[in-house]
């Protein structure tokens, strides 16, 4: 396992045919060890002995890009670009299309680039062919997106930079450098009222831009508000009958609770622009939602006749076999298509949501370590893939591999500090296991900030506080989980555990009585018939029944 992790995800060994045997897995075993020691300690900044472990690794790995990388990384943290450089170069020498030296490369580049030098915009074109060559699936990474812009208008490449600001400034509305950069590149361009009209929204002397609405109603929807979210969706399509805003009000309504709305206004787009998969593909989930898994295969079916190649049909026809539990189905379906992944496929992020519904099945089906081999495989090809590292991360947990959890969902947050189920993961799993409490609940917390105050993020919440022995404050955030999850064992249980700390011990029985009554995930229920029989003693209310069911 630590071999297929380091060797092949982190590509520790180079794929390259004139490499030397590769080391003895014990070497290897070491080897990551040491990587992930190393990116721990570059994670809380320090740097001396995230560099010296990266050594350590490359003394048993020395064909190893991914450790390379990791070390030239810390040295452009430390200032010493000069060794940076030679230690990326050598990564590209091992991994002509290792993206992260590439994306090292082309930042060391722009960074070194000054003015007045006679070969600027040629150095501004060698700094874009490693940024360019550094992009892939997935979210965006803004640092690069910021500098391609920067050296594009450097190259005198105006339309692209005015392209990749413009998107950069989307995502990020009003972030001054870019806006000051995309100024610059207006006015180069000739777009002088473009540019003007640009300095006048940033001073606030114009009224709101449809990029900050498209971020509020967008808040509205990671806050679970989607109720608030239809209604700008549909205030947005008033002015502006864009069919994707049309998608979106159709799947707020869904989130919302009106489902048969939503799936109206899915169907009627479907039948305006048969060969459109986006409503298909929405509507496929709908109705496996609904229960109406006929009516969910024949949508997902209908993406393939649209188009075979696209990743949504074999998606969205894994689900429907998922939810008959047909896991057998699910790898027939998606297991060629990870195995071999499209250049298509990995492009639009459709591969890390087919290795998860893969890895999910083999899961299921019992072959943990077919599920662990695929997913670990699938990050070879897609490292900052958020889905691929959240699923491994919690089937390593799952098969209580808690290490491996840890360092996997560690990544996933510092890739996305706003993975609000990392985070609440992480802080609940550490909390469980009674490890790192305070931190436990700071993760938590950012976890509620970011995502709201669902029933699952507030069980965790109680939960720590009652790991962490401050019971009276995790009460209120158990009984408002428990509200929102009347059917959720666990969380019941650990009402009742909470209740007996504090005496409530008819209320402790009661919570008890109603786990039992529950979906009965993840608990034991002979240990939730004795902590209930106790309390009912302890109320003066003995009671010994053993439950049957």
């Amino acid at each position: 396992m630590y071999t297929a992790l380091l060797a092949v995800a982190l590509t520790l060994q180079a794929p390259s045919t004139d490499a030397p045997p590769p080391a003895p897995e014990a070497t290897v075993a070491e080897a990551y060890h040491l990587f992930i020691e190393a990116q721990a300690f570059e994670a809380r900044s320090d740097l001396g002995a995230a560099e010296e472990r990266y050594q350590r690794a490359l003394a048993l790995v020395p064909h190893a890009p991914g450790v390379r990388v990791g070390l030239a990384g810390v040295y452009a943290r430390q200032g010493n670009l000069a060794r940076a450089r030679e230690e990326a170069e050598r990564a590209l020498a091992l991994a002509p299309a290792h993206r992260g030296a590439h994306r090292l490369l082309g930042l060391i580049t722009a960074w070194s680039i000054d003015d007045s030098q006679p070969d600027a915009a040629e150095r501004a074109r060698v700094a874009i062919e490693h940024l360019e060559r550094s992009r892939g699936p997935g979210l965006p990474d803004p640092t690069v997106q910021l500098t391609l812009g920067e050296m594009y208008l450097r190259a005198g490449d105006h339309d692209r930079s005015i392209a990749i600001l413009e998107q950069f400034l989307l995502d990020r509305p009003g972030y001054l450098q870019a806006v000051m950069l995309l100024v610059q590149a207006y006015r180069e361009a000739g777009r002088t009222d473009a540019a003007d009209a640009l300095v006048r929204s940033f001073r606030g002397e114009t009224s709101v831009s449809v990029a900050g609405r498209l971020r509020s109603i967008e808040e509205l929807e990671r806050r679970g508000q989607w109720e608030a979210a239809a209604e700008g969706w549909a205030r947005l399509l008033d002015e502006q009958p864009d069919p994707s805003y049309r998608l979106r009000y159709a799947a707020a309504l869904v989130n919302g609770g009106r489902l048969d709305e939503g799936r109206d206004e899915l169907q009627r787009l479907a039948d305006e622009a048969p060969d459109d998969i986006r409503p298909w593909f929405l509507l496929a989930q709908i109705e496996q939602r609904a229960g109406r898994t006929r009516e969910a295969e024949a949508a997902a079916r209908r993406i393939s006749d649209i188009d075979p190649d696209d990743g949504r049909g074999p998606i969205a026809l894994a689900m429907v076999l998922g939810a008959r539990r047909d896991f057998a189905g699910v790898v027939d379906v998606l297991r060629p298509r990870v195995e071999s992944p499209s250049e298509r496929d990995i492009e639009s992020g459709m591969f890390g949501e087919m290795a998860r519904l893969l890895g999910g099945a083999y899961q299921d089906l019992g072959q943990v370590n077919q599920s662990i081999r695929t997913l670990e495989g699938a990050l070879a090809r897609t490292p900052d893939d958020a889905q691929i590292l959240f699923t491994l991360g919690a089937i390593y947990e799952r098969n209580r591999q808690f290490d491996r959890a840890e360092t996997v969902f560690r990544q996933l947050i510092e890739i996305d500090p706003e993975h609000a189920p990392a985070l609440n993961y992480l802080g609940y799993m550490l909390a469980d296991r009674g490890q790192k409490l305070d931190e436990a609940l700071e993760l938590i917390e950012r976890a509620i900030e970011v995502g709201g105050e669902t029933p699952s993020y507030l069980d965790s919440l109680g939960w720590a506080y009652f790991r962490l022995r401050r019971f009276e404050e995790a009460l209120p955030p158990l009984e408002r989980a428990a509200e929102g999850a009347p059917d959720v064992s666990v969380i019941l249980e650990h009402l009742g555990d909470t209740y007996m700390e504090l005496g409530r011990y008819e209320q402790a029985a009661e919570a008890f009585e109603r786990a039992l009554a529950g979906d009965r995930e993840d608990i034991d229920p002979r240990a939730i018939e004795r902590k209930r029989n106790r309390a009912l003693a302890a109320a003066g209310r003995a009671d010994t029944r053993t439950d049957r069911r």
